[in-house]
């Protein structure tokens, strides 16, 4: 046997392979040639770390691989840097925006959203916020004031801190949204304007989603204040999505009604009623006039642009963000605003009473 030949492995040989474990603390102190301290600093406190030696700690974490153990940490904190959401599935709505917004606001302090996402029936059942509770999350961010005594029993129980979003009152906690009355007012005057007078609405299910009771009832209590008619015959519940606005539009045509304009309860509903109208011919606005809520990104390149009331969407999760780290730092929370602005962004999807 030459020297460049090995002689092959045997049958059952005990010759173990090298066996992998995570990168440590140490192995990123030893390679970035800092102390386990500093290396420790750096990851979690960066701003007392000159920008060379951070510079070097990072290039030696992204090399090595290395994840910090966060429940060793949080074992010592006794805080997990973890905040809970619950908000109900997203479909087609704009909670997205809210989230992303939310996540931006908590990620910038370095705290990681854990979001829960049930269907609206059971959004409020208790036993989703003990199981955030259950993962050691040190905050939670609820949807709405609708939720039973025993959420805001368990949350004040174990102290930590929570804050309502889309909501404006609420004795159980603080709230951050905007007024859904003042929503109303904004498009049933512009319509009013207009010379409209028969109205239709398209809009979420009331029994089980307190955001779309509360739109219903702004605009009933609107309409009424300026001798207008939005009639029961004339409002249909569905889910939100664009299918479900088509097929919602279509049903109110077929019922002949002498309405002029339809609100939609959100712009998903709207896209898609404006695709039953167009499918049918019937041009909007010369028509028919249709206006919505949310000014989401694509109401200005529906055909025709969507007349829609803007409300602080993304405001609303950055707000709620702040407030919370606010609370966990035992910082003074930034005062909250007792509703925040909304404004009508008036596009071509709106005109005039033909004739």
């Amino acid at each position: 046997m030459t020297r460049t030949q090995q002689e092959p492995a045997k049958t059952g040989s005990t010759s173990a392979k090298p066996t992998l474990r995570p990168s440590s603390l140490s192995d990123v102190a030893m390679l970035a040639c800092v102390s386990t301290g500093t290396v420790s600093r750096v990851l979690s406190r960066p701003e007392m770390i000159s920008e060379a030696t951070r510079t070097r700690v990072m290039e030696a974490v992204q090399r090595l691989g290395y994840v910090t153990n966060g429940a060793a940490r949080a074992l010592v904190a006794r805080r997990t840097h973890t905040v809970g959401a619950l908000v109900p599935r997203f479909g087609s709505s704009s909670f997205p925006t809210l989230v992303q917004a939310l996540e931006s606001t908590l990620a910038a302090r370095r705290y990681t959203l854990l979001l829960s996402a049930p269907e609206h029936a059971r959004a409020q059942d208790p036993s989703l916020v003990r199981t955030l509770l259950e993962r050691g999350v040190d905050a939670v961010a609820l949807l709405g004031t609708e939720h039973p005594p025993q959420t805001f029993a368990m949350l004040k129980a174990h102290g930590v801190p929570f804050v309502l979003m889309w909501a404006t009152q609420s004795q159980d906690g603080a709230c951050v949204g905007f007024d859904e009355h003042s929503a109303a007012e904004l498009v049933v005057e512009h319509l009013a304007g207009l010379g409209h007078r028969q109205i239709g609405f398209i809009g979420g299910r009331t029994g089980d989603n307190e955001r779309a009771r509360r739109r219903l009832r702004g605009l009933h209590e609107a309409v009424a204040g300026r001798g207008m008619m939005l009639g029961t015959n004339a409002v249909v519940e569905v889910e939100y999505g664009f299918r479900q606005g088509f097929t919602a539009m279509t049903e109110l045509l077929q019922r002949r009604l002498p309405i002029t304009a339809v609100i939609c309860g959100n712009d998903y509903l709207a896209a898609g009623a404006l695709s039953a109208l167009s499918r049918g011919g019937i041009d909007v606005p010369r028509q028919m006039s249709v206006a919505s809520f949310n000014d989401n990104d694509f109401a200005e390149f529906l055909h025709p642009p969507l007349t829609t009331v803007h409300v602080p969407i993304s405001e609303i999760g950055e707000q709620a963000g702040l407030y919370l780290l606010a609370r966990l730092h035992g910082e003074a929370p930034v005062p909250i605003p007792a509703s925040l602005p909304v404004h009508l962004v008036v596009r071509q999807s709106t005109g005039p009473v033909a004739g």
